[in-house]
């Protein structure tokens, strides 16, 4: 807030539970799965999944939007 008078915008990304290398392991195997289940959408997100909200906050269409958490998660937090 203390910057946003200087034209900083200030916003993050959130990803929930996605489907990278780390998570491609067999021994994470039954731990994806519970990650699947207690996901309103059933699955991982894919890592290009991130790519349009972060291109969306990278915008102009995006000029009046500070101090915002976007959460980008398959409804996880909406539990």
């Amino acid at each position: 807030m203390e910057w946003s008078d200087r034209g900083l915008q200030l916003n993050v990304l959130s990803p929930g539970y996605t489907l990278t290398l780390m998570n491609r392991r067999p021994e994470v195997a039954e731990q994806v799965k519970n990650f699947e289940r207690d996901t309103p959408m059933g699955r991982l997100a894919m890592p290009e999944e991130m790519v349009g909200p972060a291109v969306f906050l990278a915008s102009r269409a995006a000029s009046f939007v500070t101090g915002v958490d976007l959460i980008v998660d398959g409804g996880f937090v909406c539990w």
